[in-house]
């Protein structure tokens, strides 16, 4: 077996941002015990830091120097074109005198960074692909069909997926796509795919009855039937919809609330349920923090998951149902979800609809609501064993940790 040297774990983004603080850095911390990591990340000017930002980098920095792990700090330029080049020096001096020999690049831009560097030494490059981000420009309006811009974004693409020793993706329908696309199929190599879902702490979202109790009894919600929306108001989180659906349930369940647990702000979301017709008087919005959220998810009864229909969609792994699932919250969701979809029509987990069909798919969630299935907490007890058994984040250190002895042996 090779000398498995350090990880150097990459992100595009700030360690004040969601998505290192819950999506990697907790990884990272648990698994320091036996691999020694570097993170690099960019960050911006310290000056242009509000004072509760300037805390937490702080604290962030010491928290992970507390677990042994080493972080590089590389300046915010605002051009990918300049940070690319820029972070991939940075890696390349990694791997030249800091004993880095293996590269976790999270997403397309960082593993552009460890491409360049995996073209000139021999490290070895794990491509942490976590969404179709091509095909998601191209649904946003960024790349237009038949344009050189998309030709050589795919080709770029192909490159990563080409060249990349370990590529992870976060659920079979994912991987099924790469595999059959008619650019990749003859090249991309399936045992070197690797399909890790989003996963959370689900100790993290543990409340006992009396916990459960209290909290509802704060909120008002005791004699209720809670449904809850988390998201962005980021248009493919379709919050529309997911109002539009809740007010043709609140029109026949009088027990029924609606929580928006929204960011940045509520303002949008405000204004969509009003559209809607929400009834104003049973209807909340909060913008919970990470430590706020848990509890107010296990607090709950059930939860929004509606999705653009779209393919980066199709394959995605929203860590919002990892949440609910952790939280004991049924799921209502939209079809052709990543994996999703499948496990809550096969494991009995909530329910599916046609979010394009709102008056039958409010029946359908009417009827469930209605079941004794739902009504006597046997779904809800389903939910917390599915968590339990499927989306714990000890399973995904396991998988990554499987995923780092492999490429050790290259």
């Amino acid at each position: 077996m090779r000398n498995p040297g350090k990880i150097a774990y990459v992100f595009n983004k700030s360690l004040t941002e969601p998505i290192p603080r819950l999506h990697g850095l907790d990884q990272i911390r648990a698994m320091s015990g036996r691999r020694r990591f570097v993170v690099l990340s960019f960050e911006p000017r310290r000056r242009g830091r509000q004072p509760a930002e300037r805390r937490l980098y702080d604290e962030t920095r010491a928290w992970l120097a507390a677990a042994g792990v080493e972080h590089v700090s590389l300046p915010l330029l605002g051009n990918r074109w300049l940070e690319i080049p820029m972070g991939a020096v940075a890696i390349l001096f990694q791997v030249l005198f800091r004993g880095v020999r293996t590269i976790h690049c999270r997403s397309y831009i960082p593993a552009l960074m460890g491409l360049l560097v995996r073209t000139v030494t021999t490290t070895r490059l794990l491509f942490d692909m976590r969404g179709l981000f091509v095909d998601e420009y191209l649904l946003y309006g960024a790349f237009v069909e038949g344009t050189l811009k998309l030709a050589f974004a795919r080709w770029l693409e192909q490159r990563l997926l080409f060249s990349s020793d370990s590529v992870v993706v976060v659920s079979e329908s994912f991987r099924d796509h790469l595999l059959a696309r008619p650019d990749l199929t003859e090249r991309l190599r399936p045992e070197r795919i690797r399909v890790i879902p989003n996963r959370v702490d689900i100790d993290r979202f543990a409340l006992d009855a009396d916990g459960r109790r209290r909290v509802r009894d704060d909120r008002g919600w005791s004699e209720s039937t809670v449904g809850v929306f988390v998201g962005s108001t980021a248009s493919w989180h379709r919050m529309d919809r997911t109002m539009d659906l809740a007010a043709g349930v609140m029109s026949e369940l009088d027990d029924v609330r609606f929580v928006a647990a929204v960011y940045p702000t509520t303002e949008h979301a405000e204004r969509i349920a009003v559209e809607s017709g929400l009834p104003p008087d049973r209807v909340e919005f909060v913008t919970a923090g990470v430590a706020e959220m848990p509890p107010l998810l296990a607090a709950a009864d059930f939860g929004f998951m509606l999705i653009e229909r779209h393919v980066s969609k199709e394959v995605c792994a929203p860590i919002k149902f990892s949440e609910y699932m952790a939280a004991g919250l049924p799921t209502v969701a939209s079809e052709a979800v990543g994996d999703v979809t499948g496990w809550i029509e096969d494991r009995g987990l909530g329910v599916t609809i046609d979010q394009d069909d709102v008056e039958g798919a409010a029946k359908s969630v009417v009827e469930f609501l209605s079941s004794d299935d739902f009504r006597g907490g046997t779904v809800r007890a389903r939910c917390l064993e599915f968590a339990a058994g499927e989306m714990d984040m000890s399973k995904t250190l396991e998988e990554y940790e499987a995923a780092y002895e492999d490429l050790d042996t290259r």
